[in-house]
């Protein structure tokens, strides 16, 4: 017979009940009029709705007073849409985390629960663009760069953003960081993709929850405290540098899709540090690997001049504490089977719940 688990305990990576599940947390499954049996608890539907609750609560803004505000009201309506749809695709996943009505191998719900499953991820950056906009509203144009540049100075005695590279021009170091910049996307879908092609259904959609609660949080930061950064304000390193491929290539990229106001903290360094984090419960095999590169990540943010420190550091802390805070707030923010058993359970023995 099989011991007791004591309560609390985090199960290994490949336990059904998945990265979030403590253990002596296991769910119910009804046999019968009043009678429950353990099988697994994964948590799901807590991307989506912690998506729709960012949609949600800065809808408000868009309806402030100010400029544009035609393209804010279809800003409004479109929050409000995306919103429902999430909302109403979490009250359909049921089971171990499976959209209603569909049917996979091993209780992944095929490519509609893959599709629901990946829905927060591809909704939440799309939004990133939109910051600016919220906070035009609330702070009308002011940024606060002087306040984080005296915390540089007073940190670091100076600003490493503008003499980092300036100090260490060389080729051969300016390319590998400047590729370690980009790997940034790379945070976003690999360590995803590559479980989801394992079948580790209820790893991705930890490590999904884990960048989703990173761009939630940054967001608000970001609407509540909006710092162009170095980027915005100095000129970057030149000299043999900006003839790099990869140099140019990161440049491009940032002049077709960056925004203002995002600097502080780093999105950059907290979402992967936030993943990496993530990984070291549900692939640590991979994790080590993964944190090279995020530190290699890090220092680049301020060697190229897309960061203040100050910036790189705080992405840090930030990451940190919402790779340990998330599986508690996934468990808080989405369903069981537990509950959705128990609440059919009860219903049918004709008790309410409580």
């Amino acid at each position: 017979m099989r011991a007791e688990e004591p309560a609390g305990a985090i199960p290994p990576p490949g336990d059904p009940r998945g990265p979030d599940a403590p253990r002596g947390s296991a769910s119910k499954e009804h046999t019968g009029p009043g009678r429950v049996a353990a099988v697994a608890a994964e948590p799901w539907g807590a991307s989506h709705r912690l998506v729709a609750l960012w949609l949600l609560a800065t809808a408000p803004l868009l309806l402030l007073p100010g400029h544009g505000l035609p393209l804010r009201i279809s800003l409004l309506a479109l929050h409000l849409a995306l919103a429902g749809l999430l909302l109403a695709v979490a009250a359909r996943r049921v089971g171990n985390g499976d959209v209603e009505g569909s049917a996979g191998a091993e209780g992944n719900g095929g490519p509609a629960g893959a599709l629901a499953d990946w829905l927060p991820l591809l909704i939440a950056p799309a939004f990133y663009w939109e910051i600016p906009i919220l906070a035009g509203v609330i702070h009308h144009g002011v940024h606060y760069d002087a306040v984080v540049q005296g915390w540089e100075a007073a940190l670091f005695g100076g600003q490493p953003s503008r003499t980092l590279g300036s100090a260490w021009p060389w080729t051969w170091l300016s390319e590998p960081l400047h590729a370690a910049y980009l790997s940034f996307y790379l945070f976003i879908i690999v360590p995803p993709a590559v479980l989801e092609a394992l079948g580790r259904r209820a790893a991705v959609r930890a490590v999904i929850f884990t960048v989703v609660l990173a761009a939630v949080a940054h967001a608000a930061v970001f609407v509540l405290f909006p710092v162009l950064g170095p980027r915005y304000l100095f000129p970057p390193p030149a000299g043999a540098l900006a003839d790099g491929p990869l140099y140019q290539l990161t440049h491009w990229v940032l002049a077709r899709g960056s925004s203002p106001g995002t600097a502080f903290p780093s999105s950059h360094v907290g979402i992967a540090v936030a993943v990496t984090g993530t990984l070291w419960r549900v692939a640590p095999r991979a994790a080590p690997w993964v944190a090279v590169v995020a530190a290699a990540l890090a220092f680049a943010t301020v060697y190229g001049g897309f960061h203040y420190a100050v910036d790189a550091l705080a992405g840090a802390a930030l990451g940190t504490l919402l790779a340990l805070a998330a599986p508690r707030l996934r468990r808080r923010l989405g369903s069981t089977p537990q509950s959705r058993e128990v609440a059919n359970v009860s219903h049918e023995a004709g008790s309410p719940v409580s």
